[in-house]
């Protein structure tokens, strides 16, 4: 019967998701599937930081100007970590993974529709709004204020929250670095670079847990 709600939850956030306008209907079914594992795996209060992202992430796109449907490669960008985290029960890094992804698109969000002035993280250069790389206060401040309140959650949900922050804000300005080093060269495009910022996010996780010998729910 459980397993039957949690079905039941995915199939509904999936199709809001997609009815909404906020996902393709490969994107949805993207989400259909991580919501599930999220549930089967982690459990139910584990569905707030992906369902916090999607919401506001879609919300202020919108709000920003930048009306547009995730696809499922979108999604499984920012997704896949989270995913593979789930799989094997690593709640601190499944957490890392969706705070990296949802802390970079409230901070791209809030730059594009507030930032007065935009600066290559390389070399603090001006560049337009929307390069990759670019970075503004509003906007990194929004970011961090993000991983601040999800590694509140975490540390609710008895993860050490020191290390979820360190990593998380890692990965954040990984994820810059990244779009002005290699994605502003052709190198590869921007889910790679979200998919890596992700991975980075996670890796760090670890690393910190390892070094502060603290709670790695390994």
């Amino acid at each position: 019967m459980e397993i039957a709600l949690k079905i039941l939850v995915s199939f509904i956030v999936a199709f809001l998701s997609y009815i909404l306008k906020w996902i393709t209907a490969g994107g949805s079914i993207i989400v259909l599937i991580l919501a599930f594992t999220i549930l089967i795996k982690l459990g139910w209060i584990w569905a707030f930081p992906p369902v916090m992202f999607l919401t506001l992430g879609s919300l202020l796109s919108i709000f920003s100007g930048k009306r547009e449907r995730r696809n499922y490669k979108q999604v499984m960008a920012n997704g896949l970590m989270a995913l593979l985290c789930a799989l094997v029960e690593f709640e601190g890094g499944y957490l890392v993974a969706i705070t990296v992804s949802f802390s970079d698109t409230v901070a791209t969000e809030m730059g594009l529709k507030f930032a007065k002035r935009t600066y290559l993280i390389t070399n603090f250069k001006e560049v337009p709004k929307g390069t990759s790389g670019g970075i503004s206060f509003i906007g990194t401040f929004s970011g961090i204020m993000t991983i601040l309140m999800m590694s509140l959650f975490g540390y609710i949900n008895a993860l050490e929250p020191v290390s979820v922050f360190l990593a998380s804000s890692v990965g954040f300005f990984a994820d810059s670095f990244i779009g002005a080093t290699f994605e502003n060269k052709g190198f590869f495009g921007n889910n790679t670079t979200n998919f890596l910022s992700t991975l980075i996010g996670v890796l760090f996780y670890v690393v910190f847990l390892i070094t502060f010998n603290t709670k790695a729910y390994l």
